[in-house]
């Protein structure tokens, strides 16, 4: 027999004793993605325990997202913990339109939250963390933040760094302490649609600066700089969102050059850094032209609200921290000592590891459906991005995608003006496993090798 659990190390009734341990072992690589487990009789037999316990076992195993059943087969660790979403609007099977991380099973983020929330437990219990928190996060949370920060951003260090419920909480108060209505700031020509929502909402006007495989053209922005005299610049050099562009070294030198010549602040989004680590930040070439976010939502899980903000110096970390307390109180204080608890331990490198590796697995899986289709993308990217050539209607497309089960999105929804490119944005996270992604993809592929007028009758 392949695996025995090893139930003596767990606590609790027995078949929840064997799903434990399976996690564990899915956890530390003793069992892999699509291993067999030995039948129902077979595990009872060699753990001398009653039949209806196992299956017990692996029934919460599956519903947990650990095992898959195949009838006929047997049962398989499964390849992924995310569930079948449940509230898809009609006519929609898959929705490839929200930019999510994976959850590959060997993330196993179940087992990882329920060890560390009972770790947090035991050493200081949940109710140190249930009342008011010193706003921006404690010393212990910040010196965690700043060792997990400093091998991408070396200058980083607790003294500037606020701890905030999501990079959207960092872009609106880091925009609300910079501007005021009526001001400019500068962004790319498709941009996140989150700085979007948050210079509308303070009235700020949002100026999109001109593009190539590499982000922002810095002739394009020299001359923005020149002309506006922005309060801001906001950029994502990593993976941008929606186009995947990421900047070289070359022109992160060359923007860091035009940002202090003209006397800038640059709010720079770096939540996908840790996707690419080797990708040095544009913060490490001017710290003291730079509002630096970095979070867990695209290299862990999105739900879990913890982001860093580390600020130019001291005077800006009072004032962030400041409008912070103003608006928003403090960051949750249990999750932020989860996410510490993980930062230190070194739980959170292992997940970030096996994020990144389905991310990649998913792109390659993409580059066979889509051979010779034109996307931009990166190795370990959670999406791509498709322009669309003069013959397409991106309208028609979309909806002719949405009439055959699968959701992206246009442009529309990252277009800073009238003149930005066309294109789609594809999530290839956002599938609950490589098989959705497949029929996902193939469904994509049909759609852009022929022009939708072509398959309608009229």
């Amino acid at each position: 027999m392949d695996w025995i659990p090893t139930v003596s190390e767990w606590h609790g009734p027995m078949f929840l004793r064997i799903v434990d341990a399976l996690a564990a072992d899915i956890a530390s690589g003793r069992l892999v993605r699509g291993q067999r487990l030995p039948t129902h009789r077979a595990l009872a037999t060699a753990l001398d325990i009653d039949l209806t316990t196992v299956t017990r076992a692996y029934g919460e195993a599956r519903r947990r997202g650990l095992l898959d059943a195949r009838v006929g087969q047997g049962t398989f660790v499964s390849e992924t913990t995310a569930r079948a979403a449940s509230d898809l609007p009609a006519p929609v099977n898959i929705d490839l339109s929200m930019n999510l991380p994976p959850q590959p099973v060997e993330a196993n983020l179940d087992l990882r939250i329920a060890q560390g929330l009972a770790t947090i437990r035991s050493e200081a219990g949940f109710s140190a963390y249930l009342g008011y928190a010193r706003p921006g996060g404690t010393t212990e949370e910040r010196d965690a933040g700043a060792a997990w920060l400093q091998p991408r951003v070396p200058h980083a260090s607790a003294e500037h760094i606020v701890i905030y419920p999501g990079s959207q909480a960092i872009i609106f108060n880091a925009l609300l302490a910079l501007t005021s209505p009526g001001d400019i700031v500068l962004t790319e020509a498709l941009t996140f649609p989150g700085i979007k929502a948050a210079t509308a909402r303070l009235d700020v006007r949002l100026i999109g600066v001109a593009m190539d495989a590499e982000g922002a053209r810095p002739d394009a922005l020299d001359e923005a700089c020149r002309k506006h005299r922005p309060k801001a610049v906001y950029l994502v050099p990593t993976q941008q969102n929606p186009t995947t562009a990421t900047m070289s070294a070359a022109r992160r030198k060359a923007i860091a050059d035009i940002i202090r010549k003209r006397g800038c602040i640059l709010i720079e989004d770096d939540v996908y850094g840790p996707l690419e680590p080797q990708m040095a930040p544009i913060a490490t070439l001017i710290p003291e032209h730079t509002y630096y976010a970095a979070s867990i939502a695209k290299c862990i899980a999105p739900a879990l609200r913890v982001a860093y903000l580390l600020a130019p110096d001291a005077a800006a970390e009072q004032r962030m921290r400041a409008g912070m307390q103003a608006t928003m109180q403090m960051p949750p204080s249990l999750m932020v000592a989860l996410v510490t608890q993980w930062l230190r331990s070194g739980v959170a490198t292992d997940v970030i590891r096996a994020i990144r590796n389905e991310a990649a697995a998913r792109q390659q899986l993409a580059g066979r459906f889509l051979k010779g289709v034109a996307y931009a993308a990166r190795p370990a990217s959670h999406h791509l991005w498709m322009p669309l050539s003069k013959h397409f209607d991106g309208t028609d497309l979309l909806s002719h995608l949405m009439r055959n089960g699968l959701a992206v999105v246009g442009e529309d929804a990252f277009a800073v003006s009238d003149a930005a490119p066309r294109g789609l944005r594809v999530s290839l996270g956002a599938a609950r496993n490589r098989a959705e992604l497949s029929q996902a993809l193939q469904v994509l592929s049909n759609a852009v090798r022929t022009p939708v007028g072509a398959t309608q009758i009229v």
